[in-house]
């Protein structure tokens, strides 16, 4: 983000306002922080200059003679429904910037704005955008790479399983996938068989865990004619179908070890017999498997056979679960709400940032899941205070009140990163106090805080905690 990101091309923001004197404010503010800046004086020439060139945001007056500020943020979503608009508006339009911001405005600045209001709401919304188009980036890359767009996030540790699964696709080894559940192990499968010599073959799965143990090896290994009482035709096993492709075998350690035994058996000779046969059936089937159990315990409990273990584990990829990697809720959370407005014929609209506060202090035990079901949720029923509705069961954990979650969750997060969570969160508590304590009266609130009550009003609306 130019000085603000360290990119190497700064942003280009265009301003537009008919007064000149408002123009040359905006430039002095925003020129010094690296910003490349094209001005327009009206929304017709403001539309101009936005067709022929790209921006990255619009910083637009509300009032102007011939087309308003609003008329030209719905032709500027128009022509680009994911452009980000800021709107500036007189004193007392709160109401008509509110309405904006439903219609997609990214926010608005009421005049006079203070300097480092600006500077902080132009450096929030220009970090959304590159946000948004690493996501997209991202997205391209592993289509490229897999053929599946559907993993998502840009951490680190994400960005070591996309290295694993790009040189291990077309090796055509067994692998072993681990991760608590709902961490995507079924997506990390599809994509290392899309990536293989075998993705024009079937790709079955079979989750071991749904399965009772007396049809397990039936729907593995198939069975004959007469094998058993109902057995009127013969059937077919999941490995006979991913003959030739893969076989994903998911919750591999709740396998039977009588089952464990017929796998093993595969992976060494590449046969099997059916239930009621008599005859070995020779398969080619690369296998992978997964699994949220700790293998190496069970196999010390005599639950998991070892040798099988060091079968399967010719190359182990590890999903980190979703509160190591906090950094990619912002990007899965757009990735979510595009795929949910669109198929429930929604209109999309970002979230507040109080909203996004409060999914960046929560431990996630359901994972990537979890944070999926909730914006789903949330979408067909348009209410951000879903997640804090206990009905829904959805209990938050404070990082201030949880020092284990507060270690593990902003320790896992770069440290600007981390630092700029923190310290909202602190923010929100201070004024949600500080508030309490003045009894709602905002003189005597910035009495306390020591602020100007217009620089608090600003302060509480930057925290969404004004109206």
């Amino acid at each position: 983000m130019g000085k603000t990101n360290n990119k190497k091309v700064a942003p280009n923001i265009l301003l537009v306002d008919d007064e000149t004197s408002v123009l040359y404010t905006l430039e002095a503010i925003l020129k010094p922080e690296g910003y490349r800046l094209t001005k327009a004086s009206s929304a017709d020439e403001a539309l101009e200059l936005f067709k022929a060139e790209t921006f990255d945001l619009v910083i637009t007056d509300l009032t102007m003679p011939g087309d308003s500020g609003l008329v030209l943020l719905d032709k500027v979503l128009k022509i680009k429904p994911e452009a980000l608009v800021i709107l500036i508006t007189a004193y007392g339009s709160e109401s008509i910037a509110v309405d904006a911001m439903k219609r997609g405005a990214y926010d608005y600045l009421p005049k006079p704005f203070a300097n480092d209001d600006l500077k902080i709401t132009v450096r929030r919304a220009l970090e959304k955008f590159f946000l948004r188009q690493e996501n997209r980036q991202l997205k391209e890359r592993l289509h490229e790479r897999t053929g599946l767009a559907s993993i998502i996030g840009a951490s680190d540790g994400m960005q070591n399983v996309y290295d694993l699964i790009e040189r291990v696709g077309p090796a055509d080894v067994t692998v072993l996938i681990t991760g608590e559940s709902g961490t995507g192990k079924e997506l990390v499968a599809n994509a290392i068989h899309s990536l293989s010599t075998r993705k024009n073959n079937p790709f079955v799965r079979v989750n071991c865990a749904a399965l009772p143990e007396n049809l397990i090896e039936s729907e593995l290994f198939g069975y004959e004619r007469g094998a058993f009482s109902g057995a009127a035709n013969r059937k077919l096993g999941k490995f006979e179908v991913a003959n030739s492709g893969t076989i994903f075998l998911d919750e591999i350690g709740e396998m039977t070890p009588a089952t464990q035994t017929k796998i093993l058996r595969i992976l060494q000779e590449k046969e099997f017999e059916r239930l009621g046969g008599n005859h070995p059936i020779s398969v080619d089937t690369r296998v992978i498997t997964a699994t949220n159990r700790d293998l190496q315990s069970a196999i010390e409990e005599g639950t998991f056979r070892e040798d099988l273990f060091y079968r399967l584990n010719v190359i182990n990829i590890h999903l980190p679960p979703l509160r190591e990697r906090l950094s990619d809720i912002p990007v899965l959370v757009d990735s979510f709400a595009r795929k949910f407005c669109e198929k429930f014929g929604k209109k999309f609209q970002a979230f507040s940032e109080a909203f996004m506060g409060r999914l960046m202090q929560y431990s996630w035990p359901g994972n990537v899941r979890e944070l999926q079901n909730l914006i789903e949720r949330v979408i067909i029923l348009e209410d951000e205070n879903l997640f804090q509705n206990s009905s829904n069961r959805f209990a938050m954990r404070s990082k201030l009140e949880n020092e284990q979650f507060m270690e593990d969750g902003l320790l896992a997060m770069k440290y600007k990163e981390a630092k700029e969570v923190l310290l909202k969160t602190f923010e929100k508590k201070y004024f949600e106090g500080l508030l309490e304590k003045a009894e709602g009266n905002m003189s005597e609130a910035a009495r306390i805080a020591g602020m100007h009550r217009k620089n608090l009003y600003l302060k509480l609306k930057e925290l969404e905690m004004k109206d």
